[in-house]
This record gives C-alpha cells, sequence and structure tokens, in this order.
C-alpha cells in the first residue's frame, strides 16, 4: 500500500502525527461532520468527539464501570477521530479497505505519540457510544422542509435499528434503557422546519 503524506496547516502528516501539538487536536472543532458536508446540521468533529466523551460517562455510570475503566473509555471517546484533525471525516461509504487501513495506521499513530492505549474490550462501547452521538446530531439537525424532515427522521431510525442490532449481537441487551435516561431521545419527531435546539 503506497504510503501518502498530507500537507496541513500544522506540517507534513507524517511528522505531526508523530508529536501532534495542541492545535493539531483542536483543528477538530474545524473539520465539518461528513453530515454537514450533505447539508444536514452544523456539527464538527470536535464536537462529536466531546459528546462522545460525555456520553461515555453516562454509560460508565449507567453500567456501573469503575472509575479506570470509565477513565479509559472517556479517553478512547474523545480521541476516536483524532486522525480525522488531517484526513478529514469521511463518509463509510467511500472507505475501501486500502483507505481504512491508511486511516487506521493515521489513528494508530497519533494515538501512540498520546500514549493513549485502545483497550480491546471497550471497542464495542465505543462503538455504541459512537453511533448514539450520530444520533443525537441527527435529532438536532435543521430541516429546510417537510421531505427533507422525514428523510432525516427515517435516517435516524435505521440508525437505531441498527443500533439496537450491534448491541443485541454484543450482549447489550438494555441500550433503550439507557437512551430512556438519557432523556433526549424519547421521541424521534426532529425539529420542524427552521426550529433550532
Amino acid at each position: 500500500m503506497k504510503q501518502i503524506d498530507i500537507l496541513t496547516p500544522q506540517g507534513n502528516l507524517s511528522d505531526i502525527q508523530k508529536n501532534p501539538n495542541l492545535d493539531v487536536v483542536m483543528n477538530l472543532f474545524k473539520i465539518p461532520r461528513a453530515f454537514t458536508v450533505s447539508g444536514f446540521g452544523d456539527w464538527n468533529v470536535g464536537q462529536h468527539s466531546f459528546c462522545t466523551a460525555f456520553l461515555a460517562l453516562y454509560w460508565a455510570r449507567f453500567r456501573g464501570y469503575e472509575e479506570s475503566k470509565r477513565n479509559e473509555l472517556m479517553v478512547m471517546a474523545l480521541t476516536h477521530d483524532l486522525h480525522e484533525s488531517a484526513t478529514g471525516d469521511i463518509l463509510p461509504a467511500l472507505k475501501n479497505s486500502d483507505l481504512r487501513a491508511q486511516l487506521d495506521e493515521v489513528q494508530q499513530s497519533f494515538l501512540s505519540s498520546l500514549q493513549v492505549e485502545e483497550k480491546s474490550e471497550l471497542k464495542v462501547d465505543l462503538k455504541i457510544l459512537d453511533v448514539i452521538a450520530f444520533m443525537y446530531e441527527i435529532q438536532r439537525a435543521q430541516t429546510i422542509n417537510l421531505e427533507q424532515k422525514a428523510s432525516l427522521q427515517s435516517f435516524f431510525l435505521t440508525q437505531k435499528e441498527h443500533l439496537n442490532n450491534y448491541c443485541q449481537s454484543h450482549g447489550f441487551n438494555d441500550v433503550q434503557d439507557f437512551l430512556d435516561q438519557l432523556g433526549v431521545f424519547k421521541s424521534v419527531t426532529l425539529s420542524d422546519p427552521g426550529e433550532s435546539h
């Protein structure tokens, strides 16, 4: 697989991924989510990462995790899209196996430089929280007409079904209880056109 270097405002990717400074990390708040690029909402990768990290706090409390496990999950959640500071957020449908491998390599480089170790036993938890954060983002997207609103509602329900199937396949059968406790997913009715949260 050919290695492609990327020029970023902070320097060449091959250099910054070995020692990302604070500019690199904070750049996450300037990178739009692919969902935003598609014309929905206004979230950036930093907001998504921050939301996922806070969800880790709620999830750890809900599941009764010890403090050390909670903290590991929070750090994983906060840094799970760190590579996107340099690569941007790419729609999953566009990621072939070679691209995924390259993105994983960049991500691992960033994590290693910050001495963050991804715990394999928490990767399922992280995936669950990542999807929930995306559902939260979808539910808060503004719509400009009823057709768009209906499309977003359908997309939200698709993500919720994906979440339920994923959780059940990994033995997490109480995700709906968790969503109910969060208190923000009681209704799948999205914002009316022009209405903001």
